[in-house]
């Protein structure tokens, strides 16, 4: 025989060899998970395992409410200034502060004088009513743009309004207009 004939024998009895040894030291019965479910191969001496197969451990949502109550999973946190959970992407939590020194400035008066509700209110745009102290006094109704970080009155009082102006110039939503401009 030829040098390279043995070598191709030897070589294959190698081959051959270890596989015989990976198939005698691998376990061969045993259970597989497949499918999200534990499947026998081969006679495992064990039953099939109970849990484990597929399992996915995740926290369930909205189960993570702060001292609050705010649910930080669906976007809730804390607004001091409203003692609400909201949205931040959703409201803004310091506009009643900020529309509330606005009507202040505008009429030179202290903020504890200026009394502000928010009726509708979104990231954009706010409505609602002010008075003046003491509490319950002379006021009306406001309408409010949010440009950058502060909050813009467009309209405050009990007179007439320009609802052509406020519709194009601001765009305000349908909703926030009802009682000014129906």
């Amino acid at each position: 025989m030829s040098k390279k004939t043995i070598i191709v024998i030897i070589f294959a009895v190698l081959i051959l060899a270890a596989l015989g040894v990976l198939r005698f030291l691998t376990p061969e019965d045993t259970w597989l998970c497949q499918n999200n479910q534990w499947v026998k191969h081969g006679q495992p001496a064990n039953p099939a395992p109970t849990s484990g197969c597929g399992e996915v451990n995740q926290p369930l949502v909205g189960n993570d409410r702060d001292e609050h109550g705010c649910i930080g999973s669906a976007g809730y946190s804390w607004c001091e200034a409203k003692k609400e959970c909201l949205r931040v992407f959703e409201q803004d939590c310091l506009s009643a502060e900020k529309i509330t020194a606005a009507l202040a400035e505008k009429y030179h008066k202290p903020v504890t004088d200026v009394f502000v509700k928010i009726d509708k209110e979104n990231t954009q745009y706010a409505r609602g009513e002010v008075s003046f102290a003491p509490a319950g006094g002379e006021g009306g109704m406001f309408l409010a743009v949010k440009t950058g970080d502060n909050w813009q009155l467009v309209y405050d009082g009990n007179g007439s309004i320009d609802c052509n102006k406020i519709k194009q110039t601001y765009q305000f939503p349908a909703d926030m207009l009802t009682g000014f401009c129906d």
